[in-house]
């Protein structure tokens, strides 16, 4: 410990004085003195998209935007503009987009958490406690469609979060205009007489590839720097209440294999209730999850575990705050260990969650318990994770995670402290951050220590980052996921991204350096990698160009398979990589992004290609195409890998999706197909129809498996 303490001063000294020389002393921005004022009103305007309502002009309009891109503060295109309202129940916000070529607005999404980004859009940030470190953010553009999400200066963007709410929108004679309701349940806040919250508003006009914002503005700041929003005064008398939110739900089907029939019908129901102003109770019985769709089958030629993304619903809201990062894609809290084992379902029987603050701290406790299935047993998993604010952005946290069954029990204890500021240097924003965690099992818990100390600097032209992280050999958190253990890891990373604004050429990015080392406890180098771009760059519009060079290191500590029976020997391997990438601007109707490279793998070469294409046909009709393609030879064989996926969409509103996905591999030789259609008869609300068909490809196409699945869930507010 008195080595991982010397090791992090050392860094902590060598960083700054980096910062000294190469970034030169700069003016904070002045943004607090901004304010928005919301007007009280007694008749609701009508969300019809279309700002007629008489209504509206009871409100202040909000005009004063900038330029956040292309030119940071400069004047805008066109003219934007907001106005706020608000009754006993709801906030209305309308926008009014201004633009002398209406026939030229993008309009293309409709889905629900769509991607809109290529769109005309707008978007609103409420910092509903001003407390510079937590929000929601709410997106729509000129159909209509709605995207949302939580923020926290910490952990980020949960985008996972859905809130009850409702917009439409209109493109208009001169430009395009949205109307937007949201009931304030969906907020947290403090319960006090008059509301003091943060905001902030956003648009982009894709065709130019111009972002306006009404703060944060400048090259250093972006629209999710929270500390940077304006005020929004005016709110007074309200109150979030104590809602009780129940989702009952009803799931029907069958699943059919060369083997049995299975019929299902599972009925459960979710509950969200609101303790306090700022506290939610969620519980959750029988819980079900037919309506996910299938994990992406990705072919592995590592010897490392591969982390696949949470889907349900369930863990994804608020999963933000049981996070406890120790570097990398490792965490304490994985909730896929939750009621799913080796790829199979295990039955949850109930569970409950209480997420929200108290005061300045953050709370997060979840308890789930999962019946015995197979070799499975009933296994009962606790979570809780606090964090007490500290200063305007940063936090001191502790997190304690216990699985517990008739097999055993594993027992996790952890304390992190995040400093950051947005106002280093004036407008910089740094982050310095340190943990240690320590596991406990029923078999001992000798060498189960892990700590992590890192300095993140991620600003406009330079963005540098450095951690050192180690990981004891007997270092298991139970419901968390670990890639590899018994190392020390160093990691830097020095972008350098100079704005040159050449006509439509917006930056050059270059990577001094990109670099990562894994040590053993006696320091000797277990695997590497080092990281250039000579050359990139990004234009207005979102496209961008790079050539990457990397050179890695693995020492393979015993013989392994890669692929098919092709085994790689124990060796130390030193290795080269050269990579070429392609982004397109999602306002394009055709857009992805393509990649190819060559060089070593090994002992041996590999040439790969990968590309990811969508073709937006109009609003309600898109198709996109994945694909993956290595083709490696080594002194032990030669063989090629092809990953395959394609999604065809079509969306008949903004309340009604349809998709079928396809995906297969030349691994597993088995073709996956799920088709899903969701309607929303109203926000909160949703019925599924899934099909999902499993077929062998490996000699001639056979059915493995079809499972045919309705599901309705219904949201009653009390």
């Amino acid at each position: 410990m008195q080595n991982f303490i010397k090791k992090s001063l050392i860094t902590l000294l060598i960083f700054l004085n980096s910062l000294s020389v190469l970034t030169a002393q700069s003016e904070k921005i002045p943004f607090d003195d901004k304010i928005a004022f919301a007007s009280r009103i007694f008749s609701p305007p009508e969300i019809d998209g279309y700002i007629n309502d008489s209504v509206w002009f009871n409100a202040i309009p909000v005009t004063d935007f900038l330029q956040e891109e292309p030119l940071p503060g400069s004047l805008p295109s066109f003219k934007t503009e907001v106005r706020i309202l608000y009754d006993n129940e709801n906030l209305y916000v309308s926008f009014m987009c201004y633009d002398d070529e209406p026939e030229k607005i993008i309009a293309r999404e409709l889905k629900l958490d769509g991607k809109w980004s290529g769109d005309d859009n707008i978007a609103i940030l409420f910092d509903t406690f001003n407390d510079d470190r937590n929000a929601y953010w709410f997106g729509t553009n000129p159909l209509g469609m709605r995207d949302d999400a939580l923020l926290n200066t910490n952990s980020g963007f949960n985008e996972d979060w859905h809130g009850i709410w409702h917009a439409n929108s209109a493109i208009v004679d001169n430009g395009w205009s949205t109307e937007i309701v949201f009931p304030f349940f969906n907020f947290r806040f403090n319960d006090v007489t008059e509301q003091h919250w943060g905001i902030n508003f956003q648009r982009h006009i894709q065709r130019k590839g111009e972002s306006v914002q009404w703060t944060a503005y400048e090259k250093d700041l972006d629209f999710f720097k929270i500390a940077f929003a304006g005020n929004l005064l005016g709110i007074k008398n309200i109150s979030r209440g104590k809602p009780i939110y129940l989702k009952p739900f009803f799931t029907a089907g069958i699943q059919k294999n060369p083997a049995e029939e299975t019929y299902i019908h599972k009925p459960g129901l979710d509950i969200k209730y609101g303790i306090t102003e700022t506290l939610s109770l969620d519980v959750t019985f029988n819980t079900d999850f037919a309506q996910v769709e299938s994990d992406r089958a990705i072919i592995n030629l590592t010897r490392f575990p591969i982390l696949f993304p949470e889907k349900r619903d369930f863990f994804i809201e608020g999963a933000g705050v049981f996070s406890f990062p120790i570097g990398g894609i490792n965490n304490l809290f994985y909730s896929r260990r939750i009621g799913i084992s080796s790829g199979r379902e295990i039955p949850i029987i109930a569970g409950a969650k209480l997420v929200g603050r108290e005061d300045k701290t953050e709370i997060g406790i979840l308890n789930m318990q999962t019946a015995s299935k197979g070799n499975e047993p009933g296994t009962n998993y606790g979570v809780a994770r606090l964090k007490y604010d500290l200063f305007n952005q940063s936090y001191a946290g502790l997190f304690f995670s216990n699985k517990i069954s008739k097999s055993g029990f594993n027992r996790v204890y952890a304390g992190d402290i995040v400093l950051t500021t947005s106002e280093f240097l004036g407008d910089k924003t740094i982050t310095f951050g340190t943990g240690i965690m320590k596991s406990d099992e029923n078999n001992g818990a000798k060498n189960s220590w892990s700590a992590k100390f890192y300095i993140d600097y991620p600003n406009d032209l330079i963005n540098q980052f450095f951690t050192y992280r180690f990981i004891q050999e007997n270092f298991n958190p139970g419901i968390g996921f670990i890639t590899r253990h018994g190392i020390q890891e160093y990691l830097y990373n020095f972008r350098l991204n100079p704005r040159v604004n050449w006509g439509e050429i917006k930056k050059l990015n270059f990577v001094i350096i990109e670099s990562q080392f894994n040590l053993d406890r006696n320091n000797d180098l277990l695997a590497s990698t080092l990281s250039f771009q000579p050359f990139g760059l990004s234009n207005i519009y979102g496209d961008n160009i790079g050539f990457v060079i990397k050179r890695n290191f693995d020492n393979v500590e015993s013989d392994f398979e890669i692929f098919n029976n092709v085994i790689v020997p124990k060796e130390r391997y030193w290795f080269n990589d050269y990579i070429i990438e392609l982004e397109s601007a999602s306002s394009r109707i055709i857009y992805g992004s393509l990649a190819a490279s060559t060089g070593d793998l090994y002992n041996g070469n590999k040439k790969s290609f990968s590309s990811d294409l969508t073709w937006t046909i109009n609003k309600n009709l898109s198709i996109n195409a994945d694909y993956s393609h290595n083709n490696i030879s080594l002194p032990q064989g030669k063989f090629i890998t092809n990953e395959i996926g394609s999604r065809l969409r079509y969306d008949f509103s903004t309340m009604l999706y349809s998709s079928i996905f396809a995906q297969w591999n030349n691994e597993l030789n088995e073709l996956n197909i799920n088709y899903r259609i969701n309607w929303q008869p109203n926000v909160g609300s949703n019925f599924y129809l899934v099909v999902n068909h499993l077929l062998s490809t490996s000699q001639k196409l056979k059915s493995e498996d079809i499972a045919l699945l309705a599901k309705i869930v219904w949201l009653i507010i009390i």
